[in-house]
């Protein structure tokens, strides 16, 4: 009712404080997407309050990520999900979140290479010098099983959700979670390489979580 006598006015601006928070499950995607065809209709700017991640990318444009009301990124949906500003960004978006993977290490600017475990990972080239305890960022959909890999970890579990499979593995720098096909085989207790994408991979300071800069994020809002 509310939203539709703001509609006959035909506002500039809107701003919804969780509008679909308490609506079922399939009411709610319905209405979502009722309000953005009524948002792209009208024109109006409008501010879209969540803590629903998936509610964020599915409505936004441009998204803010808050913590404790400092705002953490500010971009757009692919931009908040491939080169997330810092952990907080990283682990908030996207289900299963961001496998972090800790180890220690140094790197001058200009390095495309980092060590986990001794194993050589080519990363993007990167903007800054940074040492110490650092944090290797990956998405469950960016780990791939190839025997060549000479990083390896040890299948714990598998979750089937149809087209695809959620693996979840040990490795020496922590837990990971990978997105695989479904018909993919996978056996618990076995040993698999695992093999990364460079482009796809963002490194952060372990203390404070900030992103370094190298090519994949240069260019992103919330870099200092």
């Amino acid at each position: 009712m509310a939203l539709g006598r703001a509609i006959v006015r035909n506002p500039k601006a809107f701003m919804m404080d969780e509008p679909l928070g308490a609506l079922d499950a399939e009411f709610r995607e319905h209405m979502a997407e009722e309000l953005r065809a009524l948002h792209d209709r009208m024109g109006a700017t409008t501010v879209y309050v969540t803590h629903d991640q998936l509610e964020a990318m599915q409505m936004g444009d441009k998204i803010v990520v808050m913590n404790h009301g400092v705002v953490e990124q500010f971009g757009t949906p692919r931009d908040i999900y491939d080169k997330p500003a810092t952990m907080f960004v990283a682990n908030f978006i996207g289900s299963p979140s961001m496998n972090f993977l800790r180890f220690s290490g140094q790197f001058a600017a200009g390095s495309e290479a980092v060590s986990l475990s001794g194993e050589a990972i080519r990363v993007p080239r990167q903007h800054e010098t940074a040492g110490g305890e650092l944090v290797l960022g990956v998405r469950p959909e960016h780990i791939l099983f190839d025997d060549r890999a000479k990083f390896r970890g040890e299948v714990l579990a598998a979750e089937y959700l149809g087209t695809t499979q959620i693996v979840t593995l040990a490795t020496p720098n922590g837990d990971v979670k990978a997105r695989i096909p479904s018909d993919q085989p996978v056996r618990v207790g076995e040993r698999v390489g695992l093999a990364f994408t460079a482009s796809t991979l963002t490194l952060f300071e372990a203390a404070g979580g900030r992103a370094l800069r190298s090519d994949l994020n240069a260019e992103v809002a919330g870099h200092g």
